[in-house]
């Protein structure tokens, strides 16, 4: 009998220990997603979308023909309904390259090369055009619980900042890496660098960086999921999925079908990760379980 003994515990605790696998130790992701529509392709190269809770409609930042000139105004913003339907194609037309998006007090910010651009939410006018100095392409942007805007510049890696009607240069040369995403999260910064995968925090009093997460190659949008953890998209077709320590699961790709994922965006009141998916022409949407 004592020599059964090691076996018939290895029988009891298997269950355990397989259990431990796919749980507490690692395994599968603890969020899964799901598709739920996805707009017609009628967009035009869409690279960021925000969804604006008080109006209950979605805002597609359109880049539209990629040419030498990016100076070419014919970049525009369009408005979807909640359940993806496009409502304006061209609800503010006249921009550039207009990439990430940020909303604050009925005023949609822009980034577009090197200018942010101030549109309301209840006109559609362009109320103003704030020229970053030197920039070259601004990418991301994203306003704290003042109204502060900051702004990434992935070629010159800069962060500007945006207060009281002026911007300047907030952070100059970014561990000398490409800064794309950008999201203000509880007085800090998440910065996300696709020209090395990492992902770190920012600490916007001492500007000093702290490692959260990498391996994450051509690292684009970040997006809060209101409940603790952060998607994180991969411009060639991959989200993961963070957690507050820093460790990451990949829980979509579309790389095989060559659909990107560009400049993510969670919304809590749709329950729905909407992902721009850049040379498809659609904005994608995603239940999360």
């Amino acid at each position: 009998m004592r020599a059964l003994l090691p076996y018939l515990l290895l029988l009891l605790t298997a269950p355990f220990f397989t259990s431990c696998r796919s749980g507490l130790f690692g395994g599968g992701a603890p969020v899964t997603l799901k598709e739920a529509w996805a707009s017609d392709n009628t967009l035009r190269t869409p690279e960021s979308v925000l969804h604006d809770p008080q109006r209950n409609v979605i805002y597609v930042s359109n880049i539209n023909k990629r040419t030498t000139d990016r100076k070419d105004g014919d970049g525009f913003i369009s408005i979807l309904s909640p359940h993806g339907e496009v409502e304006q194609l061209y609800w503010v037309a006249g921009l550039n390259n207009p990439k990430g998006m940020a909303l604050f007090n009925n005023i949609l910010y822009v980034a577009d090369i090197d200018e942010v651009v101030a549109i309301s939410t209840q006109s559609g006018a362009i109320l103003d055009r704030f020229k970053a100095d030197k920039a070259t392409n601004l990418n991301d942007v994203t306003v704290d619980s003042e109204g502060n805007v900051y702004i990434s510049d992935s070629q010159e890696g800069k962060i500007y900042l945006l207060r009281n009607g002026r911007i300047s240069t907030w952070m100059d040369k970014t561990k000398n890496e490409m800064p794309n995403g950008l999201l203000y999260d509880q007085n800090r910064l998440i910065v996300a660098f696709a020209s090395s995968g990492h992902v770190r925090l920012l600490d916007t009093r001492r500007k000093r960086f702290t490692d959260w997460t990498e391996g994450i190659a051509s690292a684009d949008g970040i997006a809060v999921d209101g409940a603790g953890g952060f998607f994180i998209s991969n411009w060639h077709g991959e989200i993961y999925y963070v957690n507050q320590r820093g460790k990451k699961w990949l829980v979509l790709d579309t790389k095989a079908e060559k659909v990107n994922t560009a400049d993510i965006a969670y919304s809590q009141q749709l329950q729905l990760l909407l992902v721009p998916t850049f040379l498809d022409n659609r904005v994608v949407a995603y239940t999360v379980k």
